[in-house]
Parts: C-alpha cells; structure tokens; sequence
C-alpha cells in the first residue's frame, strides 16, 4: 500500500536546530591553510639552506649521491649504470620512464610550447650520460608536431 504525501508526518524546523547537519569545514579554507603550511615548510628549508656554508651544501649533496647510490643498488641496478655524482640510475629503464613521461605529458593535457625548455633539459641530460639512448630518438614522435608547435595525430 503507497502512502500519500499528505499522510506523513515531516519534522518542522530548520535541520541545523536538530543538530542532524554538521557544519562542514569550508573547501577554500581547508585549501588555504593547507598551502599556508606549504609555503611555511618551504620558507623553513630556505631559511635553513642559507645558514649552509657552502663546504655544508657539499656535503650534503655527496650524501644524497651516496643514499641514491645505495638504493639504486638495492634494486639491482649494475654500478656502471649509476651517475657517481648524482647518485641517478642511468639505465635503460630509466632512460625509458623519463621517455615515457614526457609523452604522458604530451598527451594527457596537450603540448604547450611552456613545456620545450625543460624538455630539452631532459634530452639534454640524457644525450650527455648516454648518447647512444638518444641518439635518433624523437620523444613525441607521433604526438606533438614540436617543432612547429602543433599537436601530432595521437
């Protein structure tokens, strides 16, 4: 049996009142804050990066090489195939990740000529530790028209 409208009984009043709504937090508050205290970490690392003297800097930078170093032995990467100096993996796999995501951003938000600069600074790095991974290899091939600007067919 269907009960008509006029049957029930709905509860008079503001919902508030009842407390049967919680006042949730406002999204752009929660938002700003949360970029508030990114901002503040960062002032933080700065802050403290300038306290460095440069003998500091080095050392500091010599052990996140040797904490790459490490890991990358760790996951079975050959000695050969890591940069001494920056402690990076500078194997095939590799090689082919950072390849694999400059095309993941070439098609997922489209080419943006904002995107060139550090493109080339990634072809760049790589045609230096290993140019026989670069050599004839276009990134975007079939994806982006680069040179001209333009997206490609995919």
């Amino acid at each position: 049996m269907l009960v008509r409208a006029e049957q029930l009984e709905l509860p008079v009043g503001d919902a508030r009142e009842k407390g049967i709504l919680q006042e949730a937090p406002q999204r752009n508050t929660v938002m700003a804050k949360a970029a508030a205290r990114r901002l503040k970490a960062a002032a933080v690392h700065r802050e403290e990066r300038a306290k460095l003297a440069p003998e500091q800097v080095a050392d500091r930078r010599t052990s996140m090489a040797d904490a790459r170093i490490a890991l990358c032995v760790t996951q079975g990467t050959a000695l050969d195939d890591i940069d001494p100096a920056s402690g990076y993996s500078l194997n095939w796999e590799s090689y082919e990740s950072v390849r694999q995501s400059w095309r993941n951003q070439a098609k997922q938000p489209g080419w943006s000529e904002c995107y060139r600069r550090d493109l080339e600074k990634a072809i760049a790095f790589w045609s230096e530790h290993r140019p026989e991974f670069t050599e004839s290899d276009d990134w975007l091939e079939g994806l982006v028209d680069h040179y001209e600007g333009k997206e490609g067919d995919a």
